[in-house]
């Protein structure tokens, strides 16, 4: 194969800003929750003498006091949303955890957060109105957005410290979220869920053991990065190639034994057909930044799961080329080469020469353990590697530089070659994801990857999605 004259030509490109989402709950007032006295959607948790509720025309009015009603449980990475068409007084959510809670009102000209300890406002630039207020929660914040005219735009983060924990099980297993109205207002929809972010990275097709992505019914499935105000958690996408309608199908959370609830990133994710589990490495991005491992029974690729993991053995010198967990370790991929009968993994680390990341490559009779050290990619600052089988020769496909737009190496058995566009992704270290997926009588190539455009000011709150394809 001679990858040097291949093409991998434009389809499409697209910037997905919180509009994917997965459905947690929601209010409906269709019924008369207020007066059914043969169930209780929405328990009162507190209500002022003299107030009163009514249902009518699927909206949910309130008057001349102040109403709490429970909504559903707290989840520290969701959003919740409601919208309003009349605000003479205010509405917005009270986040109980086990002994603790925050409340989040949105008023005419002001927005106030207080959670016990202190008490934050932002003032609203004009009277609001037919308005959706948006809140997506994070350990120790909540950012708020608003959309208006179906335009969805960043208003202001809060910071709690007394959320700061709010990732572990005990403090949001037993909390949950209520709808708090005051004063006179028409409350018109209410729901939460968990969104895709306001931008996506660190794309990788989720494959069975041998490498060959996953096609069903029609749709490859891969890992990526949702990226968040600042942070992000590893979200699961599908995908109809030819098309442009990603989807967004689950989450992932992982709990290395401390009982947390962490958003590690940038997984290798891989059914084992002959075991009948899952077996996947991630990056702990937020925990010694080291790898980490599991296998497992459950169906990862949809809804909201937790995955228990097992850390790397943490490093105790400075030889790169041990299989140990070096900090700064990130990127991994891995699969089992049916030719040698091992397992082949790649490791992204810092070179303790040159200070920036390339690839080492190791192999072993096991998926998690006893590897041995066969390899490393060329200097660079490489990143996104992936294993790719393309035309009967498996191959490693990864981006790197900061200097070059659209600077991706593909490592083949004759040395390394440079992929070629007909227009160039828009940033800088992308990933090497190429997914071959067999379509009709034909093989076809395409190529995930995206762009560095800083969806926010945390610096890490890239990019934009790409799809490329090649005819070989």
């Amino acid at each position: 194969m001679n990858f040097d004259k291949i093409l991998f030509q434009r389809v499409f490109s697209k910037s997905m800003y919180k509009d994917l989402k997965l459905p947690l709950a929601e209010m409906t007032f269709t019924k008369d929750f207020i007066n059914d006295e043969r169930g209780d959607l929405y328990p009162v948790i507190t209500k002022d003498t003299g107030c009163t509720e009514q249902i009518e025309n699927n909206r949910y009015h309130v008057k001349n006091g102040r109403v709490e009603r429970m909504f559903t449980r707290f989840f520290p990475y969701a959003t919740y949303e409601i919208s309003f068409s009349d605000l003479s007084g205010g509405c917005g959510f009270v986040f109980h955890l086990s002994d603790q809670k925050a409340e989040l009102i949105c008023k005419n000209d002001t927005i106030s957060f207080t959670d016990g300890e202190q008490e934050q406002k932002q003032e609203l630039c004009g009277q609001l109105s037919c308005v959706t207020m948006v809140i997506s929660c994070r350990p120790n914040a909540f950012d708020v957005y608003f959309r208006q005219n179906d335009k969805l735009a960043y208003f202001h983060t809060f910071t709690t410290e007394v959320f700061a924990l709010s990732n572990e099980k005990k403090q949001f297993d037993r909390s949950y979220v209520s709808v708090i109205t005051q004063g006179s207002a028409i409350t018109d929809s209410v729901s939460a869920y968990i969104d895709c972010g306001i931008s996506q990275a660190d794309i990788r097709a989720i494959c069975y053991e041998n490498g060959d992505p996953i096609f069903e019914n029609g749709r490859i499935y891969f890992t990526a990065s949702v990226r968040m105000q600042e942070g992000g958690f590893q979200g699961i996408f599908s995908l109809t190639p030819t098309l442009s309608n990603i989807e967004f199908t689950g989450a992932l959370f992982f709990d290395c034994g401390d009982g947390f609830w962490r958003n590690y990133l940038a997984s290798s994710l891989l059914y084992n057909r002959k075991t009948k589990e899952w077996y996947i490495w991630t990056s702990s991005f937020e925990h010694k930044h080291i790898l980490c491992h599991a296998s497992f029974k459950g169906e990862p690729r949809f809804g909201v799961n937790v995955i228990d993991v097992t850390m790397m053995e943490p490093a105790g010198s400075e030889d790169a080329t041990a299989f140990v967990g070096f900090k700064g370790d990130e990127d991994p991929d891995f699969y089992y080469n049916e030719e040698t009968k091992k397992w082949t993994m790649a490791i992204c680390r810092i070179s303790p020469l040159t200070k920036k990341y390339r690839y080492m490559f190791f192999e072993s009779d096991k998926p998690f353990r006893d590897y041995k050290y066969i390899g490393q990619g060329y200097e660079g600052a490489e990143t996104g590697g992936s294993f790719v089988n393309i035309e009967g020769e498996t191959v490693f496909v990864c981006g790197n530089s900061f200097d070059k737009r659209a600077n991706y190496r593909i490592y083949t058995k004759d040395g390394m070659h440079e992929a070629k566009f007909d227009f160039d992704d828009g940033g800088f270290r992308g990933w090497g994801t190429i997914i071959p997926v067999v379509m009709g009588s034909r093989k076809r190539y395409f190529w995930l990857t995206f762009d560095r455009h800083n969806g926010s000011s945390y610096n890490w709150s890239y990019g934009n999605i790409y799809c490329f394809e090649a005819e070989l």
